[in-house]
């Protein structure tokens, strides 16, 4: 199995998520507060919903999300489990 942290990283979230600090995107732990259980962050992730942490920013993460929606359900199920892991 995958290592969440590592593979979060590696994946390139990072670059606008971290654990507990906003920068170019909401905080892991925002994230993770704000969604009410991992298959509404699927949701998202798989380009079936609208964001809701931060709307304004949602044309920022959108190529994010074609990354997303091309990744196999085990390997999104990795990012998930990790981010809602940090609530």
């Amino acid at each position: 199995a995958k290592d969440g942290a590592e593979f979060f990283q590696t994946s390139g979230c990072v670059a606008c998520h971290q654990l507990d600090a906003k920068t170019v995107g909401p905080s892991i732990k925002e994230i993770a507060t704000a969604y009410a259980d991992a298959a509404a962050l699927t949701a998202f992730l798989k380009g079936e919903s609208k964001a809701i942490v931060d709307p304004a920013q949602e044309a920022v993460m959108a190529p994010q999300v074609e990354i997303t929606k091309k990744m196999s359900a085990e390997d999104l199920q990795v990012i998930v489990d990790y981010i809602m892991a940090n609530k």
